[in-house]
């Protein structure tokens, strides 16, 4: 179980060995506006239900999902024999069970803010994934994993 907190995974990642100096003016912009559009297209996807999730668990979510596919895109191995990527110490590897932050954790961090009632309202989130679980990548028949490729993400949201 790990508490995910979106500001600092992310302030972490920014200054991690795995965005290079390049990326990192526009790693946090692209950030955001990957988990401003997952948002959007989840508010779309479910804007007929009559009890949709409320915006700032989608956000947080999204903020997660965010996460987990840039720790998938820096290790899965890009040709067909090589060795998956590594990731560098300081990058923080949390999940696949993913806990909202409580009242401490805002309140001990620097610069955190002020403490918002709506975060003793999100719920913890369960994250299925290759990056966690290898065996999603194999058929589940015969378990090859030759032409087996990971589609990506629900667009409906959780």
């Amino acid at each position: 179980m790990s508490v995910f907190e979106p500001k600092t995974v992310l302030t972490l990642l920014k200054h991690s060995t795995a965005v290079s100096p390049l990326e990192k003016n526009t790693f946090e912009k692209k950030w955001r506006a990957s988990v401003k559009k997952r948002v959007s297209t989840w508010n779309e996807a479910r804007s007929h239900m009559n009890n949709p999730r409320p915006q700032f668990q989608l956000q947080w979510e999204s903020e997660i999902i965010e996460y987990v596919q840039f720790l998938w895109e820096k290790t899965r191995s890009q040709s067909k024999k090589g060795d998956p990527g590594k990731l560098g110490v300081n990058v923080p590897l949390l999940g696949p069970h993913f806990l909202p932050p409580s009242y401490l954790h805002v309140q001990k961090r620097s610069g955190g803010g002020t403490i918002e009632p709506t975060m003793q309202y999100l719920k913890p989130l369960n994250i299925l994934h290759p990056f966690y679980y290898l065996h999603l990548g194999q058929c589940p028949r015969c378990r090859s994993d030759k032409d087996t490729a990971w589609e990506g993400w629900t667009s409906k949201g959780a």
